[in-house]
């Protein structure tokens, strides 16, 4: 038999580079400290999407005043309501210390509410980017997407 090494190294190297790639998942962090911090990353990256998509929107929008001055306001009260929402998932009362009641998973649950959210948020300001199909009578504002190209 010649080579069979060849075959098996050949068979292996699709899963040798699956595990390679770097781990995004939390979980794999074996302190609290970088559960803390994987779970802020997780959101300042959804975060940052969301800067994206907001500003992508606001080029394909400028034609549209209107919509863009009542998507600020809603997009205003989008982030009051992000920040109650972690409020009441974890209240406090004034002065007193989070971390006290909570614990140390306090910074990781916020991040991880806030990421959650985050992306919710994305996904309902994406349809302004992919369009609706041409005759969609209730898409209000949302172009048709032959006219998004």
């Amino acid at each position: 038999m010649k080579t069979p090494w060849l075959f098996l190294l050949a068979l292996a190297l699709p899963f040798c580079a699956l595990a390679a790639e770097p781990q995004s998942s939390c979980t794999d962090s074996p302190t609290q400290a970088g559960l803390n911090t994987c779970a802020s990353s997780d959101f300042t990256k959804a975060d940052q999407q969301l800067n994206k998509v907001w500003k992508a929107i606001l080029v394909k929008y400028k034609d549209q005043p209107v919509f863009l001055e009542k998507l600020k306001a809603s997009q205003k009260l989008w982030l009051q309501f992000r920040d109650a929402e972690i409020a009441a998932h974890f209240p406090v009362g004034k002065g007193e210390d989070p971390a006290t009641q909570y614990g140390s998973v306090y910074p990781m649950c916020v991040g991880q509410l806030q990421a959650s959210l985050t992306q919710q948020r994305i996904q309902q300001l994406q349809a302004w980017l992919n369009g609706v199909q041409e005759g969609d009578t209730c898409a209000g504002s949302i172009k048709p997407s032959t006219d998004l190209k």
